[in-house]
């Protein structure tokens, strides 16, 4: 839902008319980009309800949810608010999921409550792995608790990049260079490297087919926001990136085709 936001955002003057009879709109399927949810509500005056929940669990047994009026107390509105119903959430060390660690740092986003389901159907290894004996869920999704208590999702667990010992988050990344005044669309992800392990690398759209933008460009911009490591490495520009059903990204697709 998030990268169909941010495509309403990019529509011709006129087109919120069309959603005038439109008073809440609930998005799942991922982060949202920062600037998308402000832009967008700013231009359609529509509250975005962000839930989170896994086809394992149900929202409001076991997940999270931002009311509208959360998002002025939401830390750069990226979060998706406070357990529903009778949910638990908790941050756990990736290495070590019984260790749980203090706000705000970034982990393993752990939940439990009532709407999580038993396990995966004739596999109990793979339920062992991840439905833990205490009631707990492991994600697969990695975020923290920010400063008003509220879930951040910073991106999928196996989307990390590790870079010389370094953690680089994807969606990190993207929240800054989705402002780029020459970029319309962008995905970061990781390819092999002898040296790092993995460098992040970034795949982009332009706003201008005929325009142009260099890894050095990328590389300035970026400096004044993110740390060295988390600086993109390889800078290669699309026509389109690869999505289901043209909202959900396809990272493997990229590091498969891009990473060679």
């Amino acid at each position: 839902m998030p990268p169909v936001i941010h495509a309403l955002t990019e529509t011709p003057p006129g087109t919120e008319d069309k959603f005038s009879s439109v008073r809440c709109i609930i998005s799942g399927g991922g982060p949202m980009h920062s600037p998308t949810w402000k832009k967008f509500n700013e231009r359609f005056k529509i509250p975005v309800i962000n839930a989170y929940g896994l086809s394992e669990t149900i929202v409001l047994g076991c997940g999270t949810v931002i009311r509208p009026e959360d998002y002025l107390a939401a830390d750069d509105y990226n979060s998706v608010g406070k357990p529903a119903g009778y949910s638990e959430v908790k941050i756990v060390d990736t290495a070590d999921p019984s260790h749980e660690l203090e706000s705000p740092k970034a982990g393993e986003i752990a939940l439990r409550g009532p709407g999580l389901a038993l396990g995966y159907w004739n596999m109990p290894e793979e339920t062992k792995e991840v439905f833990l004996e205490d009631g707990w869920f492991l994600t697969g999704d990695i975020g923290y608790i920010d400063s008003h208590g509220m879930l951040v999702i910073t991106d999928r667990k196996k989307d990390m990049i590790i870079m010389s010992g370094w953690k680089v988050y994807p969606t990190e990344v993207e929240n800054v260079l989705i402002n780029h005044p020459k970029i319309a669309d962008v995905a970061i992800f990781g390819c092999p490297d002898e040296e790092k392990s993995e460098i992040p690398a970034a795949a982009v759209v332009l706003r201008d087919k005929n325009d142009n933008l260099t890894l050095d460009e990328l590389s300035e911009w970026c400096r004044e926001f993110l740390a060295g490591y988390k600086i993109p490495r390889r800078l290669i520009i699309l026509n389109q990136l690869p999505r289901v059903g043209g909202w959900k990204l396809l990272r493997k697709d990229l590091r498969d085709s891009l990473c060679s």
